[in-house]
Formats: C-alpha cells, sequence, structure tokens
C-alpha cells in the first residue's frame, strides 16, 4: 500500500476515530479537546509508514499464542481483561480513580511509572490511576496512564493493567485489505505485539503488568524506544 493511500486513509480512520472517541477518552483521563477532531495534518505529512522487526502475523483461522498473547481469528470476540481474584469471599466495593496533570500527586500508586524516553517535543498532559476497594478493606492499584500531546502532532498514551497471572492477552486478527496487521517481535528478550498502520500500538507483559502504547502517524522507532525504556526500567528494578 503506497504512502498516499495510507495517508488518505488515516486521514478518514482517525478523523472518525478522535471525534468519536473524544468524550470516552476524556472520562478515563485521556486526550482530549475539540482541537483534536481535526487530524494534525503537519504530521501525516511527515510520516513515513514503517513495518516494526519481527514476524508479520499470518491470517488466522485458529488462535496464535506468543508469550502472554493470544492472536484470534478475525471475528472473534475476545475475552476483556481480567485483574488478579480476590481471596474467596471478598467482594469489590468501588474503584477510586485520580486524574492529575503532573506525575507527583499519584507516585504512591503501584504501576506507577515515569518513562526514561519520551520522543522531543511531546509533554505530559494527563495523569489517570484506578484502585480497585475490596470490602475487607484492601485495596488494589489495577490502572496507571499517562498522555503526551504535541501541538500539529498526535498523542502518545501510555497505560499500564494490573493482570491475573493466567490470563492471556487476547487480540482480534485483521482482516485482508485493512491497512491493518499484527506483527510478533521482541524487546530485551519480552515478547512484544506490534499494531500498525492505524493506530501504531505495542503491547508488552511485565511481572504480570501489561503495558499499553499507541500512537498515530509517528516514527514508529520512538514508540519501541518508549517500550525499551520501561522494560529495560522494569528488568533493572527485578535484578
Amino acid at each position: 500500500m503506497t504512502k498516499r493511500l495510507i495517508v488518505g486513509v488515516l486521514l478518514a480512520v482517525v478523523a472518525s476515530a478522535i471525534t468519536a472517541s473524544v468524550v470516552v477518552v476524556v472520562g478515563q483521563g485521556g486526550r482530549g479537546g475539540d482541537e483534536e477532531k481535526i487530524p494534525p495534518i503537519k504530521a501525516l505529512e511527515e510520516w513515513t509508514p514503517k513495518t516494526p522487526p519481527g514476524t508479520v502475523v499470518p491470517d488466522l483461522t485458529s488462535p496464535l499464542d506468543y508469550g502472554r498473547f493470544r492472536i484470534m481469528p478475525p471475528g472473534s470476540v475476545p475475552v476483556p481483561l481480567s485483574i488478579p481474584s480476590p481471596p474467596s469471599g471478598v467482594e469489590q466495593l468501588d474503584v477510586d480513580v485520580r486524574q492529575s496533570d503532573t506525575l507527583a500527586e499519584l507516585r504512591d500508586h503501584d504501576l506507577f511509572f515515569d518513562p526514561p524516553y519520551i520522543p522531543a517535543g511531546w509533554e505530559l498532559t494527563g495523569v489517570h490511576a484506578e484502585t480497585v476497594i475490596w470490602n475487607d478493606g484492601s485495596r488494589w492499584d489495577t490502572k496507571f496512564a499517562l498522555t503526551y500531546q504535541r501541538p500539529g502532532y498526535f498523542y502518545i498514551d501510555i497505560k499500564r493493567f494490573l493482570i491475573a497471572p493466567d490470563s492471556k492477552v487476547q487480540r482480534v486478527g485483521h482482516t485482508p485489505g485493512s491497512g491493518l496487521a499484527y506483527t510478533l517481535g521482541e524487546i530485551r528478550g519480552v515478547p512484544v505485539l506490534f499494531q500498525h498502520q492505524a493506530p501504531l500500538q505495542v503491547f508488552f507483559v511485565t511481572d504480570n503488568v501489561l503495558t499499553f502504547i499507541e500512537s498515530v502517524a509517528i516514527d514508529f522507532d520512538e514508540l519501541i524506544k518508549i517500550a525499551d525504556g520501561l522494560i529495560a526500567e522494569t528488568q533493572g528494578a527485578s535484578r
């Protein structure tokens, strides 16, 4: 697929997706605002489509397992992410949601992270943290998300989710001709799932925490550098 055709598809698909998701994402502490309803043309004009290193997932007729991921055939209904099960008899009471424009207020969150690498020009604009509250008085930190923005370009979202130790992260494979594909890769020995071309996504799991990075019309190497920094930091902390 030529760059001109991909950019044309991006203009239509991303404009629709962002317009439709503004209300939903704002409620999650992510990107939002009327200025984002029109895709940044500058970013699209500068962008060159790139396939990340690894093995492109072929057309699937049966599930494909890769590390903690399970890619399902097109049309499948994935099982939602699940957090670890609480002790027997314990029930969920509530979810505590906290939001901020800076990291300082949420450093006590178990999934807190401060990315070692963010591309030049992108600034932190939103922090979102969630904690499940159980009826025995315990609290589990389950989600931590950061949003970065740069004028004239698209967002960068980085999110972390606590997942059950025995769970697989399920993703549905893309149909031929959709302009989307998955690639199975690896960073510092950690299995990584890449989606390309719009939006660009990076998934990996470390210590039962799913990390998800997303952006649009950005050099894929930049997202890989973000992932590499986060994985290196996690591995350093575990030694």
